[in-house]
């Protein structure tokens, strides 16, 4: 994988996602559906079986889906385990609007980031470890949860990675 480039992302509003908390899932399909409970149980489609302008969040414990090897740094656990949240953003499908549906929000702030295309599953995990290496390398101070967020743009599944950056 080449190209790949750690940025720093400035979010100037939050985002505000519902889904389901501890997701029957592993790690974060690229496609797919998934059952999600709210007012009435609702198939969600996963990665690229999202329709245009849809988007999915997965968020990662930092010591369920990273191992820290003293002398050589991060490495993503593989196979990648489970998320610890599965989200949708609000609105983005009528059905889960206006339930009590788990929340996850990503707050207005820095955030460490990387955008890129994986073609399967195993170029989703490598771009997830250079990004946990890279930060590591760079000696950036991301912390909190790692955030998979999945965009449906130009008929194109864009994949992004952050952590958080403090204030």
């Amino acid at each position: 994988m080449t190209g790949l480039e750690l940025l720093s992302l400035d979010l100037h509003s939050p985002l505000d996602f519902r889904g389901i908390e501890n997701p029957p899932l592993t790690g974060a399909p690229l496609s797919g559906t998934l059952l999600v409970p709210g007012g009435e149980i609702v198939e969600v489609r996963l990665g690229g079986d999202m329709s245009e302008g849809e988007e999915e969040i997965f968020l990662f414990d930092e010591d369920s889906v990273v191992e820290f090897d003293p002398d050589d740094g991060p490495r993503l656990r593989r196979p990648l385990p489970g998320p610890r949240f599965y989200g949708r953003r609000s609105g983005a499908i009528r059905s889960l609007q206006g339930t009590d549906l788990p929340a996850a929000m990503l707050e207005a702030g820095g955030y460490a980031f990387l955008q890129w295309r994986p073609k399967d599953e195993a170029e989703l995990a490598d771009g997830m470890e250079w990004f946990a290496r890279e930060c590591w390398w760079e000696r950036s101070a991301a912390l909190g949860p790692y955030i998979l967020r999945r965009v449906r743009e130009d008929g194109r599944l864009a994949t992004q990675i952050l952590r958080r950056l403090p204030s």
